[in-house]
């Protein structure tokens, strides 16, 4: 109910499969949006772009982000800020699962935009 407190647990909340190895589980405020991911070994998200900002904690593990075409590796208590309709993707470094939890803001209402020239695969 919009404005109304509202109180879970993660257990409660559906995790789903966005991509092979990838997972998420979302909750949806007024203005923001709140994404618990969690990557197994070996995983990519691919390039793509939305017009949310997006900041994300790494919880575990050590993961790669390509940023408008540059890398930055983020590891457990490090974060990641990445502008609105910023192309950007990811993939897991190492061998141990990756858990992040994201923000984005405003709200978000719609999945990322592949972005033109990326293969589903994040290759050129």
């Amino acid at each position: 109910m919009p404005g109304q407190p509202h109180h879970t647990a993660w257990t409660a909340i559906p995790a789903e499969e966005v991509l092979p190895g990838v997972t998420r589980q979302t909750v949806h405020g007024e203005r923001q949006t709140f994404v618990r991911y969690v990557y197994a070994p070996g995983s990519v998200f691919p390039v793509h772009a939305h017009p949310e900002e997006q900041i994300t904690l790494v919880l575990s593990g050590r993961i790669a982000f390509e940023i408008d075409g540059v890398r930055m590796d983020a590891g457990p208590g490090e974060l990641i800020v990445i502008p609105g309709n910023v192309p950007h993707g990811a993939r897991v470094i190492g061998n141990e699962s990756v858990e992040t939890v994201n923000t984005f803001s405003p709200r978000r209402d719609a999945g990322p935009r592949a972005t033109p020239g990326i293969s589903e695969t994040g290759e050129a």
